[in-house]
């Protein structure tokens, strides 16, 4: 590309997500551009870089992803991100801050950097980095097999639940599936992520819910993600993030046009809804009454709460919450 700079405009115009430019160590471009003394990537570039491959990415403890590209031979690097799969929200602003080395004084100026931030989803994130590989390294890459997601799925939930539950039979379909998909909602809300990954094949089969094989896998994936929002809900993720990870994924896979891009995605959406719980886990045995507390607090951290509202809202009396937050938190 001989105008790199130029490419990466076009590019950010395009999908609207941060994009640093460097070339031998300097950087020549950041999209957007601040003026606040920040940056996102500065923490995790050496972590970026720490790779021998043309095209890594890492996801952060708080679920950021960031990107690099790299041309070895030219000394030039492309760094894309932070993105994320949700909407940034007030509860995860401080925390950001905090793994991203940012002090208090940008907290407005970090709240409005998020609020523009279009969500993306993994799989979408991937194939922006091998578009920036196409014109940095001027090479067409396959994503997923670049990651190493695409082959022999013989180790994966993407072949053991999503791809059997979109080949059912013609004739005499069974709906066996119930029992498995309970055991892989159960994991999903407990956040097992490795249980997860290694649960056993089964022989599932559905009914016909979609007229061809793209709408039948289409539905099917929307009914997983109502699921997985629902029991991401009931382990203690964040309601207005399981919701918007809903919205995101569900809008993303009524862009796919194959069956197999919809199964990836499901693998995606299982394993990320999964992972949120296992970071966002409440305590083993807490009451309904305290759980709905919590997230109520978690939805409305933007309004000035006194108890009164928190046990008005749950229908309960403040001394009654008092004692119940005292004896189980």
């Amino acid at each position: 590309m001989n105008d790199m700079i130029s490419y990466l405009k076009l590019v950010y115009q395009s999908i609207y997500l941060p994009i640093h430019y460097y070339k031998e160590g300097k950087c020549l471009l950041q999209i957007p551009e601040s003026e606040e003394a920040f940056d996102f990537t500065e923490v995790f570039l050496p972590l970026l870089k720490q790779t021998e491959k043309k095209m890594h990415y890492i996801i952060s403890d708080e679920f950021l992803y960031f990107g690099i590209v790299r041309n070895f031979s030219t000394g030039e690097d492309v760094v894309l991100g932070p993105a994320g799969t949700a909407h940034i929200g007030p509860n995860e602003l401080p925390r950001i801050m905090a793994e991203c080395s940012i002090s208090a004084e940008h907290k407005d100026a970090v709240k409005n950097y998020f609020q523009i931030l279009p969500p993306v989803s993994h799989d979408r994130f991937l194939y922006l980095l091998a578009l920036i590989n196409a014109g940095l390294n001027q090479e067409v890459d396959e994503p997923f097999c670049y990651f190493g997601y695409a082959g022999d799925h013989s180790d994966t939930i993407n072949e053991k639940h999503t791809s059997m539950l979109y080949e059912a039979k013609e004739k005499e379909v069974f709906h066996n599936s119930y029992q498995f998909e309970q055991q892989l909602y159960h994991y999903v809300e407990t956040g097992n992520v490795e249980a997860i990954q290694n649960l056993p094949s089964m022989n599932i089969t559905t009914g016909t819910i979609g007229k061809n094989s793209l709408r039948q896998a289409k539905n099917l994936f929307i009914t997983l993600v109502t699921l997985l929002t629902r029991h991401g809900i009931a382990g203690g993720l964040d309601v207005e993030t399981a919701y918007q990870l809903s919205d995101t994924y569900i809008q993303e896979s009524e862009r796919a046009q194959s069956v197999d891009t919809v199964k990836r995605l499901s693998y995606t959406a299982i394993l990320d809804f999964t992972r949120r719980v296992a970071a966002n886990k409440i305590p083993r045995g807490m009451s309904p009454d305290i759980f709905q507390c919590i997230q109520f607090i978690s939805t409305h951290t933007n309004q000035p709460l006194s108890i009164e509202d928190v046990a008005e809202a749950v229908g309960r009396s403040r001394s009654y919450l008092s004692k119940k937050f005292k004896k189980e938190l």
